[in-house]
């Protein structure tokens, strides 16, 4: 491949200016919150659907990779090819394809480009009364709908709505060869994006794939009234062992649009760890959401006790500045390691992750790294995360990737070994969750899915991947293809 030839046939596309070839921009684009990987040899940014096919066309014809990138926050790898296994790749930053497109009231849909942000679609539908059914992740202020839809996300709406992929109807796909694909009710000549399975369930097929598949540049989500009634509440219990029942009972219920449970930072490794939940109910009227709230608190019986409500009716007010930056309020790294369980596993969850925990306790002491660990409810599944807090090596997107609130404290003799001992905690926490079958968001290249999913079904998806992508160039080596 000629690296200066495919640049030039881009340029007339796009125009220089956005082009980047700087060793600062492609280092930056080489790193996600957590890794990093080869430099790309360049970072393109086109504004429109007909210039991302053009050229995605002009990068696979000439057989470099292209990796789809949106807000920029992963930590598992989306859009960071290991040196080791890197083919000449070209970063496609969506950001500028970020219009809405059209809010319909009466079909109850909005349709975005796949760079536009959660909020700047929640103050569209807003003018609307309106809002998707999940409305966005917390870091919904930078997370695109593109990048989303690329990895899922959760969190507003999701204990009655779900993820992130539940939300949507139908998405438009740019494939390898930069043609256009269509799905869902918008495929049908003469016809509208308003009805998701219209036969076979493309839509799924493209959602969740880390860009495996296809450039999301569209897609169309579902909508729902802004409730008029809302309330919160929150409660603290002796011990993660009696959280894990109430938010248990909480997530059957479906009485909740949010339920989070947290722990407090550091983690106590004895099981005395006071623990809270936080839950929004929302309804119709206030008095609707005052009796889902009413239940709740029946629910959750004498075990927990009510305390102020000062955690979710700030996130609920302040819906995507509460997570400003990728550092700490102290400054230092924090990053996530999930797994999403059955209703019913959530204390085997635990459980796996409090031992892994406790495996590495004489390092994490010695390293001054900490630990804590969060609850959410995604319909009739749960996300349990425990977050890890160091003073490591901050990179320049935890300083440009979000709004940092705080610096980073200079990195110290022992950065490394902190560094190192964070990765070995999160494979430990992979390797154990792989012994209970745990699902994932964001799979990327650090979650395994082609290794632990069964071979008929990897199988399937090489074959179909093999069809839409027979070089494979789009994002290569994420999913394990």
């Amino acid at each position: 491949m000629e690296a200066e030839k495919v640049i030039a046939e881009l340029e007339t596309i796009l125009g220089s200016e956005h082009i980047h070839v700087d060793h600062d921009t492609l280092g930056q684009f080489a790193e996600d919150l957590f890794f990093s990987g080869s430099p790309p040899i360049a970072v393109i940014a086109p504004a429109s659907v007909e210039e991302i096919s053009k050229s995605v066309h002009t990068c696979t014809t000439a057989g470099a990779a292209v990796l789809p990138r949106g807000g920029g926050l992963s930590y598992t790898a989306g859009y960071v090819q290991p040196g080791e296994d890197a083919v000449p790749a070209i970063v496609l930053d969506t950001r500028r394809l970020d219009r809405v497109l059209e809010v319909n009231p009466d079909n109850m849909t909005v349709t975005v480009e796949s760079g536009c942000t959660w909020e700047a679609v929640m103050n569209a539908t807003a003018e609307h009364s309106l809002r998707a059914t999940m409305f966005g992740p917390s870091t919904g202020r930078y997370s695109t709908i593109g990048g989303s839809l690329s990895n899922n996300c959760m969190f507003f709406g999701s204990a009655k709505s779900g993820t992130a992929a539940d939300a949507v109807l139908g998405v438009d796909v740019v494939a390898a060869d930069g043609s256009i694909v269509v799905t869902g009710s918008g495929a049908i000549q003469n016809s509208s994006p308003y009805f998701r399975n219209n036969g076979p369930d493309l839509t799924g097929l493209f959602l969740n794939d880390a860009g495996a598949l296809g450039i999301k540049v569209a897609a169309t989500l579902r909508l729902e009234p802004i409730p008029n009634g809302q309330t919160a509440a929150s409660f603290t219990f002796a011990s993660f062992a009696a959280l894990i029942p109430a938010i248990q009972a909480v997530g059957r219920s479906g009485l909740a649009s949010e339920c989070l449970g947290v722990g407090p930072a550091p983690l106590g490794l004895a099981a005395e760890a006071n623990p809270s939940l936080h839950v929004v109910c929302e309804g119709w009227t206030q008095e609707i959401a005052d009796a889902h709230l009413a239940a709740i608190i029946e629910l959750i019986g004498d075990e927990g006790t009510q305390i102020d409500p000062a955690v979710p009716t700030f996130i609920r007010s302040n819906p995507f500045s509460f997570v400003q930056s990728p550092l700490d309020a102290k400054g230092r790294m924090q990053i996530w390691t999930h797994g999403v369980f059955p209703l019913g596993g959530v204390k085997e969850a635990y459980v796996g992750f409090l031992n892994v925990l406790k495996d590495h306790a004489t390092d994490m002491e010695a390293l001054e790294i900490e630990a804590t660990l969060s609850f959410a409810c995604a319909g009739q599944a749960m996300m349990v995360e425990p977050v890890l807090y160091w003073h490591g090596r901050a990179k320049n997107l935890h300083h440009n990737g979000m709004a940092a609130v705080t610096d980073s404290a200079p990195p110290d003799e022992n950065a490394d070994q902190r560094d190192a001992c964070v990765r070995k905690i999160r494979d430990a926490f992979v390797s154990m969750m792989d012994e209970i079958g745990a699902a994932h968001m964001q799979y990327g290249r650090f979650y395994p899915y082609a290794s632990v999913t069964k071979k008929e079904t990897v199988s399937l998806l090489r074959n179909i991947k093999q069809s839409l992508d027979p070089e494979g160039l789009l994002n290569p080596g994420v999913l394990g293809l």
